[in-house]
């Protein structure tokens, strides 16, 4: 793949995504923000470069949003994302809490049609089998391929839903249209929303997932905020967003463990929506900031400290790029980064020079010290620390 250097951010953000807003605020710059989830086999000498970036704050609505888009043939090259539901366990607790809360909506209803926008490799989809008949998936990674199985009722749509004609594409009308962890990579959520509601039917059930900006800014999380992100939806914003679409939100839940993530329920409108108020002002939120800078230079200086000792990292996280950005290192420190996935084994990070090494390799943890690098997995990841037992355990945040 080759791009040209000018081709590289291809829009942008001068106006708020959700309300149109065009006196945003910055938040956070963050000039050669690295790329996330890139692999090799092999140590690269010339590391891949980062873009950059800034997080904007809309003052009217509450959304946050990045305002430069990169090329998604950079983001999500075929060859180079690497993300599959049916490979994160983290992933797929979550689906089930979605299935959970779609039940609440439809107990003993047999739906028709499904449509799963961003279905990636159709992990939710195989999960609702049983829910209806015809399941249609949406999903760019399937542009020049086709699913292995022998299901007759399950189809794909390779793209980008922003340039399918759903009229023409969809074999019949979905009363149901489900998306998870989609919706925060589009750069127009106004145009595909109104898109999706302008193909379905008054009774068809949307429900939704994305992270919620609330509480990454309650937690402190600013190493969520990358590249691939591009929104960052609040309940008010959303609400403002459902509302100029032409729908309605009828009910909201949260996975507050899995990026304090946003789970809502809505259709086409047929009453006034009901608003909601952004809980932080400007002042909060770059208070929330700060403290997360805090937070970085001091673990930077901790691991300083332990520099010239075994010191590992444990979880070979498609986000580690960013947590060093923001650590101001590159964690050559380490003597490696320990995972319980065999598929990552000996590979390199693209862009820090760290190998990963498989934990059956690591036979005495006794004298290590290990740092935390997946933090997003820190609750399963600390309990095999303590039956390890290493001589240090550094974790780079004050809140789990």
């Amino acid at each position: 793949m080759s791009i040209k250097h000018e081709d590289i951010i291809v829009c942008k953000r001068s106006w708020c995504a959700v309300c149109n807003n065009e006196n945003l605020i910055e938040i956070m710059s963050m000039p050669e923000l690295p790329i996330t989830g890139l692999f090799s086999k092999k140590k690269h000498a010339d590391f891949s470069e980062g873009f950059d970036q800034a997080l904007l704050w809309c003052p009217e609505c509450g959304h946050g949003q990045l305002r430069n888009q990169i090329n998604p043939e950079i983001l999500y090259d075929s060859q180079k994302y690497t993300f599959r539901t049916s490979l994160s366990t983290t992933a797929q607790h979550g689906t089930e809490i979605f299935l959970d809360y779609l039940k609440t909506f439809i107990p003993n209803k047999k739906i028709e049609c499904i449509i799963d926008v961003g279905c990636n490799d159709l992990y939710l989809l195989n999960k609702m089998k049983s829910f209806g008949k015809t399941r249609i998936g949406i999903d760019p990674i399937w542009t020049s391929k086709k699913p292995d199985n022998d299901d007759q009722n399950l189809h794909v749509i390779g793209g980008a839903l922003e340039d399918i004609d759903l009229e023409k594409a969809l074999p019949c009308k979905p009363d149901l249209i489900v998306c998870r962890h989609t919706l925060e990579h589009i750069f127009d959520p106004q145009t595909v929303l109104k898109k999706l509601i302008d193909c379905s039917t008054a009774n068809t059930l949307f429900l939704f997932e994305m992270p919620g900006f609330e509480s990454l800014i309650t937690k402190g999380r600013f190493d969520q905020v990358f590249h691939e992100h591009l929104q960052y939806f609040s309940l008010s914003s959303l609400s403002v967003l459902l509302e100029k679409c032409g729908a309605e939100l009828i009910g909201f839940t949260e996975n507050y463990h899995n990026w304090g993530a946003l789970i809502v329920a809505f259709r086409k409108k047929t009453s006034k929506q009901k608003r909601f108020k952004f809980p932080f002002a400007k002042e909060d939120i770059e208070r929330k900031r700060n403290l997360f800078f805090s937070q970085m230079d001091n673990t930077r200086k901790i691991l300083f400290e332990f520099k010239n000792t075994h010191i590992y990292g444990y979880g070979a996280a498609l986000m580690l790029p960013v947590l060093a950005y923001h650590l101001k290192t590159d964690l050559s420190f380490l003597k490696a980064v320990i995972d319980d996935d065999k598929e990552k084994d000996d590979l390199f990070y693209a862009n820090l020079p760290v190998q990963v090494q498989h934990s059956n390799k690591i036979e005495n943890t006794n004298g290590l010290t290990i740092f935390v690098t997946a933090i997003d997995n820190i609750k399963p990841i600390m309990t095999k620390l303590f039956a390890f037992r290493p001589k240090h355990i550094i974790y780079p945040l004050h809140i789990i």
